[in-house]
């Protein structure tokens, strides 16, 4: 349906100079009911946006490309060819719902109605069925011409249509997201007073500004006393609140550079001959050719394509959003892209050869082909009749679009009752889709590109991390094999005690390295269990000394006798105690102290748990180094703080179902709390 055009072009010119707000533009779009239904068609309100609508359009606007708010504006700005109401029925329609829209809005405040702005879109969008009508059913602006009188104008529109422009218009209230009540004031407000009179509040305001604006054409005192009767309101506020409320229209028509006659503000219809406006020639060829060039602007990532292809879809061509079908790696087939509206579609494919279906015609010919449901389902072609399910309507329309990197077909719903758009219609719309497809298909070059990338990368550090295993093996099994020989030669059982756990460290440690290039999350093998006080023993007596006991640290373990098992593996345990423990005593200044307690009875997150604490009294850590202390951060000189280790530990930990926290104090130590579910706990 078309705009105001001069309102159109305002907006265009205001955009174009870039120095206006999104409240000026909207502001402007909220005069004119066909943009704002437009605007709000696109992206619907949402409940807790009906109370403000007018803020909600100046948000969206604010979301807008300005390439594709100026392809929008010039699209309502030049006369489409076949367009078949005229500048004058435009004029009198947009002035008319505006004059009811101001009107509607002044009578809620005059009568404390709590959402003034309900009154305002209610009477805006009231008569916008009348363009639709007259843009999409053959005869009616004849029809229209010919009656004078509203009512009369909507039996006619009942008897020959089904349903009357107070309807589609309510329908088209609906479609913006408005509420059940403003689709009532709107369909009801010609229904007669009497009828009115249980009515809503709402509703009856509508009706009520509807027959002042009438009594400012006619001055009939019957008007005047039926919109005083609805409002609740004396006639000589009426009179008071239309004296100030004519030249709000007349002041916001002169923005647009539009002279108002008397009668326009009255009458929804041209006076005269409705005559739809012939483009001069060469207007449309160049309009066509800036708003192509606007459009194609609108796409400058592929994030503004996927939100921008739905928008420009609404705005540009009255359409959804479409599902868009690309080409299999093959060649062979057509494969749908899961979006946000049809995430299963990513499960469809089209066979190129299939020569039932319309998108896959589309894909060979390269060229438009529609599709249209047969009566009983599934017609000749299963997987259209679905798509066209999906797209909630009875036809769909292909759009085939190919470029360096890919080619698909991008599918709109289209009703098989719609007629076939003009040529710069179609020119547009192909334009949109290569456009959007070409920074989609750029994406997804880009991201094969990565994805290459990283398995190039995978593929070299996994062979560099087996020629590493393979060369790290060699001087573990002759350490190994010397330690053996050393245990034979000596008896003091405590140095053979402490051989036998530095083996088992050895293939910890071996086990690790042969792991390396698996890119497995860090694991351990063995038991599903550990014995802790055993673990804290056995590492207590490997590393008390080389960590602690050389640099002058007081290490001590503290535990409680018969502690139950804790539900993770030895490996494990082992790995995350050594890079604390390693941490800590890269922290603790000489002379400090590190503390590792173990208790039971705690319960964290629902699950009986084993806690090991581990306590320090080194230097602690800064505020703000708490939060990512899990992350890997860049140290000085290269290093890293923290390292890789705490990531692991978290990593082990989470993984066995534990959960470990730090807490730190700047110049009095750092705490870490490990909770691991007790072995056997459901």
């Amino acid at each position: 349906m078309p705009a105001l055009p001069e309102c159109a072009a305002t907006l265009l010119k205001v955009v174009a100079e870039g120095t206006t707000s999104s409240e000026d533009i909207s502001l402007r779009i909220c005069r004119d009911p066909i943009l704002f239904l437009e605007i709000l068609t696109t992206a619907p309100l949402g409940r807790d946006e009906r109370s403000t609508p007018l803020k909600a359009v100046e948000r969206r606007i604010a979301e807008l490309d300005p390439g594709l708010l100026q392809a929008w504006f010039l699209r309502h700005a030049v006369p489409a060819p076949g367009q078949r109401t005229s500048i004058g029925s435009l004029r009198n329609l947009s002035l008319h719902s505006q004059l009811v829209a101001e009107l509607a809005f002044h009578l809620a405040r005059e009568t404390a109605y709590p959402t003034p702005e309900d009154a305002y879109v209610a009477g805006l969008l009231h008569d916008v069925g009348q363009l639709w009508l007259a843009e999409h059913q053959e005869g009616y602006v004849t029809m229209r011409a010919a009656l004078s009188d509203e009512k009369a104008l909507s039996a006619a529109e009942w008897e020959r249509y089904g349903a009357d422009h107070s309807t589609i218009s309510a329908e088209l209230a609906h479609q913006c997201g408005l509420g059940a009540l403003v689709a009532d004031a709107i369909l009801l407000h010609q229904t007669s007073p009497v009828q009115l009179r249980s009515a809503h509040l709402l509703v009856r305001l509508i009706a009520a500004a509807e027959e002042l604006a009438s009594y400012r054409q006619t001055q009939s005192a019957l008007s005047l006393d039926i919109a005083s009767h609805l409002a609740g309101l004396d006639g000589s506020v009426l009179v008071s609140l239309l004296a100030e409320t004519g030249p709000q229209v007349n002041d916001a028509a002169s923005d647009f550079g539009v002279a108002i006659e008397p009668a326009m503000l009255a009458l929804p219809w041209a006076l005269g001959p409705d005559v739809a406006p012939a483009p001069e020639a060469g207007t449309t060829g160049i309009s066509r050719a800036a708003l192509n060039a606007f459009a194609r602007g609108t796409f400058a990532s592929a994030e503004e394509a996927r939100n921008g292809l739905a928008r420009a879809a609404r705005l540009l061509l009255g359409l959804d959003a479409p599902a868009l079908f690309v080409r299999s790696d093959n060649g062979l087939a057509l494969v749908g892209c899961a979006s946000a509206t049809h995430p299963s579609l990513d499960q469809m494919c089209v066979t190129l050869a299939d020569d039932t279906s319309a998108i896959a015609e589309a894909a060979r010919s390269n060229a438009e082909t529609r599709y249209r449901c047969d009566e009983r389902p599934p017609g000749r072609s299963a997987i259209d009749w679905q798509v066209s399910r999906w797209l909630g309507s009875d036809g769909m329309l292909c759009v085939p679009w190919k470029n360096h990197h890919d080619a698909g077909v991008a599918v709109f719903a289209f009703a098989s009752a719609d007629s076939d758009p003009p040529d710069s219609t179609r020119a547009l719309r192909r334009d949109l889709v290569l456009s959007a497809t070409l920074r989609l298909s750029e994406e997804r070059a880009s991201q094969h590109l990565r994805d290459d990338l990283e398995q190039t990368i995978s593929r070299r550090y996994a062979e560099h991390a087996r020629r590493l295993a393979h060369e790290a093996s060699n001087p573990l099994t002759v350490i190994k094999t010397y330690l053996g020989i050393i245990d034979e030669r000596i008896e003091d059982a405590a140095i053979r005690e402490q051989l036998g756990v530095l083996n088992d460290e050895l293939d910890r440690i071996g086990n690790l390295v042969r792991r390396a290039p698996d890119f497995r999350e860090p694991a351990a093998d063995g038991p599903a269990q550990s014995g802790v006080t055993e673990i804290l023993h056995d590492l207590r007596a490997l590393y008390g000394d080389a960590l602690f006991a050389r640099r002058g640290i007081q290490f001590e373990v503290r535990t409680t006798p018969d502690l139950p098992s804790a539900a993770i593996a030895p490996d494990a345990l082992k790995q995350v105690l050594v890079n604390l423990f390693k941490n800590a005593a890269e922290a603790i200044p000489e002379g400090g102290k590190l503390v590792v307690t173990v208790g039971t009875g705690i319960n964290a997150n629902g699950t009986s748990c084993l806690e090991i604490r581990v306590v320090d009294n080194g230097p602690g850590l800064p505020p703000g180094r708490i939060e990512t202390l899990f992350a890997p951060v860049p140290g000085g000189a290269g290093r890293t703080e923290g390292g890789i280790g705490l990531p692991v530990v978290r990593d082990l930990i989470t993984a066995h179902g534990g959960t470990v926290l730090c807490r730190s104090q700047l110049g009095s130590g750092t705490v870490f709390q490990i909770f691991i579910p007790l072995a056997g706990t459901p």
